[in-house]
């Protein structure tokens, strides 16, 4: 099992920060992950147990995964653990409130290989800090994009 783990910034109180989390664990935000090319999920509200399907652009394939919420704790705590495919692969976003109304979100990936893909353990153990430190990155943009400063949704403008 290889396991990469970073903490990142966001200059938003810690719900609203929860908030955009648990939010593109049940919808796409192409501006966060742009490898993700949907998700659907099987019910309509995010729930503990609830599992959804994504589509998802790596390498130049296209393959759809099915993951389910393993832990859901507003707004501190929300997981979720791919149950198919050819990695075991488990994603952890804990939050915490930080002084001036922001937040540090610590963004924990576990992935496990399987069969003949456990040949590119050494691989992802090299790129795997490096790739979740990207999209924390692109999380912390998106979250900062999508609401103002005091935490609300910011409306497009037409």
């Amino acid at each position: 099992m290889s396991r990469s783990q970073v903490t990142v910034r966001v200059r938003r109180p810690a719900q609203t920060t929860f908030d955009c989390i648990a939010s593109h664990a049940w919808t796409n935000e192409p501006a966060w992950e742009p490898e993700v090319l949907g998700v659907e999920p099987e019910s309509g509200t995010l729930r503990l147990g609830g599992r959804v399907a994504m589509t998802r652009r790596d390498y130049g394939k296209v393959r759809t995964t099915t993951y389910v919420i393993t832990a859901l704790e507003p707004p501190r705590r929300l997981a979720i653990a791919h149950v198919d495919g050819p990695m075991r692969f488990a994603l952890e976003f804990v939050v915490t409130p930080v002084a001036g109304g922001e937040s540090d979100v610590t963004v924990t990936v576990d992935v496990g290989l399987r069969g003949t893909m456990r040949l590119m353990a050494p691989v992802f153990a090299l790129t795997g800090r490096r790739q979740t430190a990207r999209i924390s990155g692109q999380m912390v943009r998106a979250i900062e994009a999508a609401t103002s400063s005091t935490g609300a949704a910011v409306m497009a403008s037409a």
